[in-house]
């Protein structure tokens, strides 16, 4: 009698050693996939070792409340932004108010390379070969006559009296100044048939040009003239260099995300072309501009009504 209490005693313990150690294993189960929640961020996911942060974009402007005709380029100076459309106008907007604080026109300048500083609005016009400066403050311009044996392409600022311009010579850039003639000459083009110029974007903090053509970006060093690497990136639409990297518009591929085939992303190099993250926007864009002192975005969308769109890094 007393063999099979004992007995009995003991498949009792036994069994709930059985229970303890099921319940141990679904509370290490638990605690897990806590664990993986609490790690989870929905808005950011990472592809090939990168980071992809997803942005929603706010309207900050819907210029159907406007009569802009086919704005085609927006550019930041301090608290403004610069919307140019193709009736050869210019917008001075507010980004705090919202307001259209001043319009002026840039004769002979539609559908133009444009750049601008604190004091002036450049355009590269084409049909005459020569660089328009209109001086915001008074509305005066002046003219810089280009060499006329090239085809030019694009421009950047490179200071107050010199501009970067991109032509069909065997040159990737050269130095011109305001009185039109050519101080240095950069890099030898490598291919000389592929001379085409999205556009162009210079930083004078670290002495970087950008010039992106339609299947790659190359990031040059001015002060050396030297080719410091080149991106193979296609399709880019728009570019901005900051101190330390290169912000690059594009369209959305299936290697940044297979969820978002229409939207567009902004893809962060460093200044050696490695890649360090891309942005992926909720709306398209063909155009935008950067402020690295607000953390902000600011793109000109393909809409109907054609808003200016802000988003918040």
């Amino acid at each position: 009698m007393f063999v099979k209490m004992l007995r009995a005693f003991t498949n009792l313990n036994l069994s709930k050693y059985k229970v303890i150690r099921i319940m141990l294993k679904r509370l290490l189960v638990l605690i897990t996939v806590s664990m993986l929640l609490l790690t989870y961020v929905p808005e950011s996911s990472s592809a090939n070792g990168k980071d992809s942060v997803f942005l929603e974009g706010s309207l900050l402007y819907n210029l159907e409340l406007f009569e802009v005709y086919c704005p085609y380029e927006l550019l930041a100076c301090d608290d403004y932004l610069y919307l140019f459309d193709s009736d050869r106008s210019c917008y001075k907007l507010d980004k705090q108010n919202r307001e259209i604080l001043e319009v002026f026109t840039l004769s002979g300048c539609s559908h133009m390379p444009v750049n601008l500083d604190e004091e002036k609005v450049y355009a590269l016009i084409k049909e005459n070969l020569a660089i328009l400066q209109y001086t915001i403050k008074n509305g005066q311009s002046q003219h810089t006559c280009l060499p006329k044996d090239f085809t030019y392409k694009g421009f950047a600022l490179y200071d107050q009296d010199l501009f970067l311009v991109a032509d069909d010579s065997e040159y990737l850039y050269r130095l011109i100044n305001k009185e039109g003639e050519v101080v240095r000459n950069g890099n030898l083009r490598t291919e000389i048939t592929d001379n085409t110029v999205s556009c162009m974007e210079y930083n004078a903090a670290n002495e970087v040009l950008v010039i992106v053509s339609p299947r790659r970006i190359d990031i040059i060093e001015t002060g050396s003239a030297l080719l410091k690497t080149r991106i193979p990136l296609k399709h880019c639409l728009d570019v901005r260099i900051c101190d330390d990297s290169i912000y690059a518009l594009c369209p959305v591929t299936s290697e940044n995300t297979k969820d978002q085939p229409h939207h567009s992303c902004i893809r962060v190099f460093d200044l050696e072309g490695n890649a360090l993250k891309t942005y992926i926007l909720d709306t398209t864009i063909r155009r935008f501009c950067f402020s690295e002192k607000e953390g902000v975005f600011y793109g000109l969308t393909l809409e109907e009504e054609l808003p200016i769109v802000k988003f918040e890094l």
